[in-house]
């Protein structure tokens, strides 16, 4: 369900400035075979149960094949029918399913969220901030809400649990409407308006609505249908805890909260490409050609050292980084990691190409398979030489400053050219942070908390103006001038707690 967005993982991986690439009109040079070796390096490397590749290109699917067995102590091989969960690549599923129902007059993307959810039980505190929450804001990641969900159970309905139980031990952590930062609970939002204006469940009006007219007759949300075809993929047990592994399908986590953001959804790589046909030349017993296009529109900036966008439930950008290298060619896409599955999911409107990798492993790093893959149809562009954009100390005095963050004290000081870190109550805990934070690029850096590394940006609302935001995806520090801060509430303990990775 996770996308890793920040810093050294997926920082280098998408983004960019435009740039020519090779003609895709000759004829396939690179063998299938060299692909499928580079899946199985790619499945060894990372001890995933089986990899699956499917790629479309030019009106047809042109490869599908897969690596791996389908389940532990099996030898039955995967195929290209085996299925997969896909992780967060589901949002796309969701903003497709929201926009059927902005073209029926059910929704408006301007619509506020309360008008469609009554009786959130939101601190009265934050009334304000609730209260203003657009739907829209759910499709591009400004909800401001905690990427949680403190006190979820598999028994949990997703209407009843966004409406009554999210707020209680989790809630916004800024002021809506401003800037992106990911977070899955945008999305459960946006699965509960589905489920009340549409009469039925998430799972069904997108099954119905959605798989159906796109012909993914086989993917499902249900685990009991996947267990009944009998053809799916599960992960390898090496005993490291510290990695997911679920190897019976009884073991996967399943919660109808969680759908709609990417919890527990089942496909194949070729259906896949069905979902990715959809975005490159419509499909109007889906969604008009206006609608469709406006998924992989550029609706809201990504504070991050490269241009990259996000749609609705789409990345967008103009290249990506591989191998320290930048290889422009555009796109949008959509990755995924829930309950130990991984997904990649890439679409190239310039050549008519699109690519889907499915694996049975948690965060698998599936890059050399996805570069193999555009080596395989001659699409692969040259590579061009490329920095990050570079620290600018003149920023620096603007970065300075009073914040709180979970109701405690921040301070960041300018000293010499550096940006000292100050937290008193943490002082007083015996928590160890980095006194100095680590420079990676123009607005981001590196803060070091109890032991695990954090990418924060600093982010302006007025154009440069003024940084008022110290950003990352576990946690927002707000500066104390700013009067729309989210002041102090019941659960900042518990979620410093978890941000510490604490049992305290």
């Amino acid at each position: 369900m996770k996308h890793t967005l920040f810093l050294i993982t997926f920082t280098l991986l998408v983004t960019g400035c435009g740039g020519s690439s090779k003609k895709d009109d000759a004829v396939v040079i690179t063998p299938p075979s060299a692909l499928m070796q580079q899946a199985e390096q790619d499945r060894i490397s990372n001890n995933a149960g089986a990899i699956s590749v499917a790629i479309y290109h030019k009106g047809e699917v042109v490869f599908a094949d897969a690596v791996g067995n389908k389940q532990p102590n099996s030898t039955e091989k995967a195929d290209k029918n085996t299925l997969f969960q896909i992780g967060s690549t589901t949002k796309v599923l969701t903003s497709i399913a929201a926009l059927q129902l902005v073209e029926q007059n059910r929704l408006a993307l301007d619509d506020k969220l309360v008008d469609h959810l009554p009786n959130i039980n939101f601190p009265t505190e934050h009334a304000a901030f609730w209260q203003a929450i657009e739907l829209e804001w759910l499709m591009t990641h400004k909800g401001a809400f905690e990427d949680d969900y403190e006190g979820i159970s598999e028994d949990s309905d997703l209407i009843s649990f966004m409406r009554d139980e999210y707020t209680i031990d989790n809630g916004v952590l800024n002021q809506p409407g401003l800037f992106y930062n990911y977070s899955n609970p945008n999305y459960s939002y946006l699965g509960a308006v589905i489920a009340l204006e549409s009469g039925l469940d998430y799972a069904s009006y997108v099954e119905q609505e959605v798989f159906t007219p796109l012909a993914m007759t086989r993917s499902t949300f249900s685990n009991e249908e996947v267990k009944a075809d009998g053809n799916f993929a599960l992960s390898i047990d090496d005993g490291n805890n510290q990695i997911k592994k679920h190897t019976s399908i009884e073991e996967l986590l399943f919660s109808e909260v969680v759908l709609p953001a990417g919890g527990n959804t089942w496909s194949t790589p070729t259906e896949m490409l069905n979902l990715a046909k959809l975005l490159l030349q419509g499909n109007e017993n889906v969604l008009t050609q206006a609608s469709s296009q406006t998924l992989s529109g550029k609706h809201v900036l990504i504070p991050n050292p490269l241009p990259v966008h996000y749609g609705y439930g789409m990345f967008v950008s103009d290249g990506f980084m591989y191998d320290n290298k930048w290889y422009p060619i555009r796109h949008f896409e959509h990755g995924g990691n829930a309950n130990a599955y991984t997904s990649l999911f890439y679409v190239f409107p310039d050549h008519d190409l699109a690519v889907s990798v499915l694996s049975s492993g948690e965060s698998d790093n599936l890059s050399g398979t996805l570069i193999a893959a555009l080596k395989h149809v001659n699409v692969l562009p040259e590579a061009q030489p490329f920095e990050l954009p570079a620290v600018n100390t003149e920023l620096f005095d603007k970065f300075a400053g009073e914040y709180t963050i979970y109701g405690l004290d921040l301070t960041i000081t300018n000293i010499s050219g550096k940006l000292q870190v100050s937290m008193p109550a943490l002082d007083a805990q015996g928590v160890t942070y980095s006194e100095t934070l680590t420079p990676v690029s123009a607005n981001m850096f590196v803060l070091t908390l109890n032991e695990q590394q954090l990418a924060f940006n600093f982010v302006s609302t007025d154009e440069g103006q003024s940084y008022d935001y110290f950003v990352s995806r576990q946690a927002v520090a707000t500066r104390k001038s700013v009067s729309a801060s989210v002041g102090p509430n019941s659960h900042n303990a518990l979620q410093l707690n978890k941000l510490l990775k604490t049992n305290d």
